[in-house]
This record gives C-alpha cells, sequence and structure tokens, in this order.
C-alpha cells in the first residue's frame, strides 16, 4: 500500500470514528432527555410480610399483592418497569385488631409503601384501599408417614410385609391451618428390581409439593424389607352351584377342580381346601349348552397368583 493509499484509510477511519462519537452522544443525549420526561407506570409488587411475631404464619388469603401507579422521572421508574416487582412490609407497622388479623390502610399505608419501595418519586394511586394480614399459629403436631416404594421381586419371592419403619408418624412444626389439611407425610420413592433378598436402608422425607414453612423433626428414616420365599400348592376344591332351580337336581363333571397357588413356606402348613372356595351360578348358564363358568369367589390374604386349573365345569340337569 503506498502512502496515498494510507493517507486514504487513515482518513476513512477518523471519518468513521467522528461518526460513530457523534451518534454515541445524541443517543445519550436522547435517552437523558426521555429519562428526564416524567412518567406514570402501573406496577403490580407481590408483597413479602417481614418481622412476622413468633409462632406467626401469613395465612394464604392475606393480600399478597398490590397494584399501583407510580409517577416519576423515566430514571426513577426504571427498576419497578422491568426488574423489582416484590415489596417488603414490616408487620410489625400494620394496625392490629387482632392477635388473627392485621391490616394497613388510609394515608399510613400510602407512607409504608413508598418507604419500602424506596420510592423517589410519587405514588399516585393504589388499587387497594386496605391491605389485610391474617395470621396462623405454629404449633407442633404428629402426623403419619407414607412410605412410597416400587419393588419388583425376583420370580419365587415376595415380601408380606413390605417396606416397614420403626416411624409410624413424624412430628412437623407449621402454621396449624396447614397442619390440618396433611393427612400423612410421605417419603421419596423407594426403587428396586429383582429383589431376592431382606433390604435395610434410609429414605428422605419428601418435601414435594408441602409449603416452605414447614419444619420436621427428622430429615430421614430408617427401613427394612423381609423377603420371603415363595412355594407353590395345590388343592382340590368342591364346587358350590349356586340358584339351583327348585324342584330341579344338577349333577357337575367334576363335583371339584383344582386351585393352583403361591404361598409362603411359613404360611404354606395353615392351609386347608376349605380356605378357597369356588362357585358356578345357574343364572349365568347359557342357553343349549351343558357348561357354567367357574368364580374363584374365597382366597386367604396370604395367598398369591392363585388360579383356577379348569374355567369351565359341564353339568346335567336331573327332573
Amino acid at each position: 500500500m503506498d502512502n496515498k493509499e494510507k493517507k486514504e484509510a487513515n482518513k476513512k477511519h477518523k471519518n468513521y470514528r467522528t461518526y460513530f462519537i457523534f451518534l454515541g452522544f445524541t443517543a445519550f443525549l436522547w435517552f437523558s432527555l426521555q429519562f428526564s420526561k416524567n412518567y406514570s407506570q402501573e406496577v403490580t409488587f407481590n408483597i413479602n410480610y417481614k418481622q412476622l411475631q413468633n409462632q406467626k404464619a401469613v395465612k394464604p388469603s392475606s393480600d399478597k399483592e398490590v397494584k399501583m401507579v407510580l409517577n416519576g422521572s423515566g430514571l426513577q421508574l426504571l427498576k419497578y418497569t422491568f426488574f423489582n416487582h416484590s415489596i417488603d412490609l414490616d408487620a410489625r407497622k400494620a394496625d392490629n385488631t387482632n392477635d388473627s388479623h392485621a391490616f394497613f390502610t388510609g394515608k399510613r399505608m400510602h407512607d409504608i409503601l413508598k418507604s419500602s419501595l424506596g420510592y423517589e418519586g410519587e405514588i399516585s394511586h393504589v388499587f387497594k384501599d386496605t391491605l389485610h394480614v391474617y395470621y396462623d399459629v405454629y404449633e407442633d403436631k404428629k402426623i403419619p408417614l407414607k412410605i412410597n416404594s416400587t419393588i419388583n421381586y425376583a420370580s419365587g419371592y415376595t415380601s408380606i410385609k413390605g417396606v416397614t419403619s420403626e416411624d409410624k408418624e413424624i412430628l412437623v412444626t407449621g402454621p396449624k391451618s396447614v397442619l390440618d389439611t396433611l393427612k400423612f407425610i410421605a417419603t421419596d420413592v423407594l426403587k428396586l428390581d429383582d429383589i431376592k433378598t431382606d433390604y435395610q436402608g434410609i429414605l428422605t422425607i419428601s418435601k414435594n409439593k408441602l409449603p416452605e414453612n414447614l419444619k420436621f423433626e427428622k430429615k430421614e428414616i430408617n427401613i427394612d424389607l423381609i423377603v420371603d420365599k415363595l412355594t407353590e400348592g395345590e388343592f382340590q376344591v368342591p364346587i358350590t352351584l349356586l340358584n339351583v332351580p327348585k324342584n330341579v337336581r344338577v349333577q357337575l363333571f367334576p363335583k371339584q377342580v383344582g386351585v393352583v397357588f403361591s404361598v409362603t413356606l411359613k404360611d404354606y402348613p395353615k392351609l386347608t381346601a376349605l380356605d378357597f372356595s369356588i362357585t358356578a351360578n345357574m343364572i349365568k348358564a347359557e342357553p343349549n349348552t351343558t357348561s357354567l363358568l367357574l368364580k374363584l369367589d374365597k382366597i386367604p390374604n396370604f395367598v398369591y397368583n392363585a388360579r383356577l386349573m379348569k374355567k369351565e365345569v359341564q353339568y346335567v340337569v336331573i327332573k
């Protein structure tokens, strides 16, 4: 590049620099002018009540937001337009009516709102005449524990009692109105697969979907899972015939059907065929057929996977 080209390039560079300096200065003057003007802005603030008395909490029915019209320069309104949409109110400055209710109202409310915001402009309008604060008291309450678990046992295994813990309840501290709505406190979910041996572990108390102002006596509980080995058994169980018409005899073939089931080794000696019941209902007999569907009506609660060896039985009507 020769000297002439260098001079031309330097001249263009100076021209661009002068242009951008002028553009920036113009923009600065424009923004300064705009921010110096007065505006009115509607802003909705979320209310945080602070400095509460001991053993008190704010009920959800309290006013949780307030809409105001703020007058001021663009610079004064800037942070409320884009950033700060919450306001902390000192609960001690409210007018108390009783231990369960207080309120902010009138000119004093305007002054408290303005000072709490630290706003140098003017609050020209508040859309609520009064801000109500309703109090709740804190108390301790024992609430039942619910253990959440998803257990997949290996083939031939189960658990009679499932996941258990010595902790049946948990002491919770919180607002009385909240505690009264809690039927139980749940744990995190315990997930185990292909289980064939006993298990011991620790489960965390779940705070999911619970209010933040609850405190728990403990964060974790010890849990146990006793796994039982299953064995398979079979009984021949007599069939009970239901709703037989008067003056009619019905002969079944066969008169009893096998029931196959799984049961723990320790519970097997307790079982007899009389602990099961199989029925056939004449009302459900289909026309022009000689078979009835069988139903397994009675199964002991400690028996697993009980099933009939036959689903139907043949019958003959003897008049």
